[in-house]
């Protein structure tokens, strides 16, 4: 099974950034449930380098996902509470 890495915020309670996972945590799932763009901030390892690229040059899609899950954050976590 590959792995897969969330690049998305740190999201109390859902996901921490740049956290690994075989599998999806229940919270995390639940979170993409309610907010399926959250799904695209999980990415397979092998494209982490430019998804990370992305977010530092604040151009492109991951970074567009990454900033909406950050103005987001407070209705997500409370969605999975």
């Amino acid at each position: 099974m590959s792995k897969t890495i969330y690049v998305g915020p740190t999201i109390t309670g859902v996901a921490v950034r740049n956290s690994v996972y075989g599998e999806l945590p229940e919270s995390l799932e639940k979170a993409i449930q309610a907010k399926p763009y959250l799904g695209g901030l999980c990415v397979p390892i092998t494209k982490l380098a430019g998804a990370m690229d992305q977010i530092d040059r604040q151009k492109g899609g991951i970074y567009t996902l990454y900033k909406k899950a950050l103005e987001d954050s407070a209705a997500i976590q409370k969605g999975v509470s």
